[in-house]
């Protein structure tokens, strides 16, 4: 029997699919980013990890700015 915690691992690590919220999952913790981010980041460069982690890495997260 399968452990239900144990974190699946996409077959092709080359493509990010987000067809299903554990592919989401596996890639936001993989990458370090949100969801947001990486469903942005798919759009505009596609699913090619690569090109992913080009993008997320030229654009980084807009930082809020801090309230005293």
């Amino acid at each position: 029997m399968k452990d239900p915690i144990q974190r699946r691992i996409p077959s092709n690590l080359s493509r990010i699919e987000l067809s299903e919220q554990w592919q989401i999952t596996y890639w936001t913790l993989t990458l370090h980013t949100t969801q947001e981010r990486l469903t942005r980041a798919v759009r505009e460069v596609g699913s090619e990890t690569e090109a992913v982690r080009r993008w997320l890495t030229e654009h980084p997260p807009a930082r809020q700015p801090q309230s005293y």
